[in-house]
């Protein structure tokens, strides 16, 4: 018969055995799981990058199309102007026309600039957010502290950070029922800090309530940053308002202008 020794030791071999067969198993299970993770970042990235181009596609063509056919007939309207027109019902029909098509001509302007704004190429993130919130002022009589420094970074880093300041903004004036909003842009050492801050109705977001923005918008700003290597925090609470607030690691050269 064995010695009680002998038992001992190969219960110990046993159970070294299955410990490491339990340590592969896991260390298989965490393979598979980054690998998945990779399978989902690539494919969230491939739907953003191809959301962004049908946008420049959409954007080309009303510009190339549509607004050139309207501001063509606008310079037909205003041609027909200086003709003699039988009774002043027709004068007014032709003035109201060419009051539509001028409407027409800013309607797919402004589509076009929001499928993919021509100063975000040429100028840079700054300069386009700066105009945007100009307008956004005298469109809503909101009061919009903007302060940003003077940078410009890689395009995939300015496109992902503007969709994301542009949905927290477009949240904020659909819902947040306020005339107050901060918008803040710097850089420190290799980080860029972004923060989208209103003092709204806010909404019960620890909770999981997703009806502002539909879920959809706030999934999206924090894919994005996920995309970019960085991270995005919204915090609300009924009645406070709500602050969203952007992080994203950067080591290359940023472009310094004044």
């Amino acid at each position: 018969m064995p010695q009680k020794g002998q038992a001992n030791q190969a219960d110990k071999e046993t159970l070294e055995s299955k410990l490491i067969g339990l340590r592969s198993e896991v260390e298989a299970l965490q393979r598979e799981v980054r690998y998945k993770e990779e399978q989902m970042r690539n494919l969230i990235k491939d739907t953003l990058d191809a959301q962004e181009a049908e946008r420049e596609c959409i954007s080309l063509e009303v510009h190339d199309g549509v607004t050139q056919t309207l501001a063509s007939a606008f310079q037909h309207l205003q041609g027909l102007e200086s003709t003699e027109l039988e009774g002043t019902h027709a004068k007014q029909l032709l003035l109201q026309a060419r009051t539509l098509v001028k409407q027409a001509i800013q309607e797919s302007r402004e589509v076009t600039n929001s499928l993919q704004p021509a100063t975000l190429k040429d100028l840079g993130l700054v300069t386009t957010l700066r105009y945007e919130v100009e307008q956004l002022e005298g469109e809503t009589g909101w009061k919009i502290d903007f302060k940003a420094d003077d940078m410009r970074l890689p395009q995939n880093v300015e496109i992902g950070l503007y969709r994301i300041i542009h949905e927290a903004i477009n949240n904020a004036r659909k819902h947040a029922q306020t005339k107050r909003l901060r918008v803040r842009m710097t850089s420190s050492g290799n980080l860029i800090r972004v923060e989208v801050r209103d003092w709204g109705a806010g909404f019960n977001y620890s909770c999981g309530e997703t009806s502002r923005g539909g879920g959809t918008g706030l999934l999206s700003m924090r894919r994005r940053a996920e995309l970019l290597q960085g991270t995005c925090n919204i915090e609300s609470t009924p009645g406070h308002g709500t602050a969203v607030s952007v992080e994203i690691p950067f080591s290359g050269q940023r472009e310094q202008y004044g």
